[in-house]
């Protein structure tokens, strides 16, 4: 345990606009398609958080040159090839990073070793290393079910089809489309199964083709990428969608407005949809270009049930608001928690019990009954910056509550308490 954060009752509404970090998954792609790219690239918008810093890192072992221009800047000069010799990578906990770099690792003949912190070394990589080794790689993990460390050397021979299994996590994916571009035959990518998190497959889309990729998608059965160079150039990164989620939620449970500046109608965050299920609560959301501006209503609307497979790291923001909400919240499609920093589903629930709240949960969803009287408790982390950042929400309306090692939000929203503190101003 590294410390507390204090979090008392908001006690009166709040009107206040935040700036938010930039997505943190589109920056992360945004880095890898930097470093493959046919010249220098300007990232503006990139957000402060480790996540970024662990893929920063790694490529620079990878041989990529990134320079800070700023606080939010970054300077991208990719190399004519990826580093020589045998390379040893940590991502640290990112999870991203390390679907992504398991991905790039492919395209070096030398060996890539990479490894990560103890919650990632929990996580199971089997559907990317059997991906990497129909596409030609020697991929070797710690045990049959992929976890790490990992090591990846590329191939002689490129296979020009592989299949995908993505029932775990659409970043393996994600990893394979970003690499496919730089391969001689291009590549086409078929998914095992529907994708989890569609959504952010459809980020990775999209981002592509701003940097001069096309990829051409035939219904659900394949994805063709063929060889092509990534633009340079200057490329903004819109706010994090993610980031959002815990504002836009405390601005709905205490009938109060926040105004997000970087962020608008021009999003395909799957996380964006949250702004949908806070009208359902009764809130006033207005979008525009580039803001989106919400205000809480005078009585929250329950909301019963809803599937949140496509916005999976907005889950633990409804859960957070679920105990004050009019009615029993199910939030199904929450497979994927199980396997995340911690499990989102078994935690939350462990942490809302302590205060008082009837919770249930089943394999892939969970269950939250209205805690009529709350109790104020210390809630643990577990290493993981959602939980600290939904289980404040939880808090700000309870009052006399403690979120233990705030450090973790440094993952992905550093600022994250600063920004809460405006709140209370």
């Amino acid at each position: 345990m590294h410390g507390q954060q204090e979090i008392g009752q908001i006690t009166k509404p709040f009107d206040i606009e935040l700036t938010l970090p930039g997505s943190k998954s589109i920056a992360l792609r945004h880095l890898v398609m930097s470093a493959l790219a046919s010249g220098r690239t300007e990232l503006v918008g990139i957000p402060r958080c480790d996540d970024i810093d662990a893929m920063v890192r790694s490529l620079s072992r990878l041989g990529v040159r990134v320079e800070a221009g700023g606080r939010s800047r970054l300077v991208v000069d990719p190399p004519a090839t990826l580093a020589s010799g045998d390379v040893h990578i940590d991502v640290g906990l990112s999870g991203v990073s390390l679907r992504f770099l398991l991905a790039v690792a492919a395209l070096r003949r030398d060996v890539t070793h990479i490894d990560g912190g103890p919650s990632l070394r929990a996580r199971p990589n089997r559907d990317m290393i059997e991906a990497l080794r129909q596409l030609g790689c020697e991929a070797l993990a710690a045990d049959e079910d992929g976890h790490l460390p990992i090591a990846v050397s590329g191939p002689d021979e490129w296979a020009s089809e592989v299949e995908v299994g993505t029932r775990v996590s659409s970043q393996y994916l994600s990893g394979l489309m970003l690499i496919a571009p730089r391969l001689p035959n291009g590549l086409t990518l078929r998914p095992k199964d529907a994708p989890v998190s569609a959504s952010y497959v459809e980020i990775t889309r999209v981002e592509m083709a701003r940097r001069g990729v096309p990829v051409r998608v035939s219904g659900s059965d394949a994805i063709h990428i063929d060889p092509s160079p990534y633009r340079g150039g200057r490329v903004s990164i819109e706010g994090d969608a993610s980031a959002a989620t815990y504002f836009a939620a405390a601005a709905t449970l205490h009938a109060s407005s926040v105004r997000f500046a970087n962020l608008g109608a021009a999003t395909i965050q799957g996380d964006f949809a949250f702004f949908d299920l806070c009208r359902r609560l009764g809130a006033d959301v207005e979008v525009r270009d580039d803001t989106v501006c919400i205000e809480g209503p005078a009585e929250l609307q329950a909301i019963r049930r809803v599937d949140m497979e496509d916005m999976p790291d907005a889950a633990p923001t409804l859960m957070a608001m679920a105990p004050f909400l009019p009615g029993p919240t199910q939030i199904t499609g929450l497979g994927t928690l199980r396997h995340k920093e911690c499990d989102r589903i078994a935690c939350p629930a462990r942490e809302l019990r302590k205060a008082g709240v009837d919770v249930e949960e089943g394999p892939d969803w969970i269950c939250i009954q209205p805690a009529p009287a709350p109790r104020p408790a210390q809630f643990e982390t577990y290493d993981d910056h959602r939980m600290a950042m939904s289980l404040a929400v939880f808090a700000s309306q309870v009052g006399g509550c403690a979120i233990l090692d705030p450090g973790c939000v440094a993952k992905t929203y550093a600022d994250f308490w600063e920004d809460l503190a405006e709140v209370y101003a």
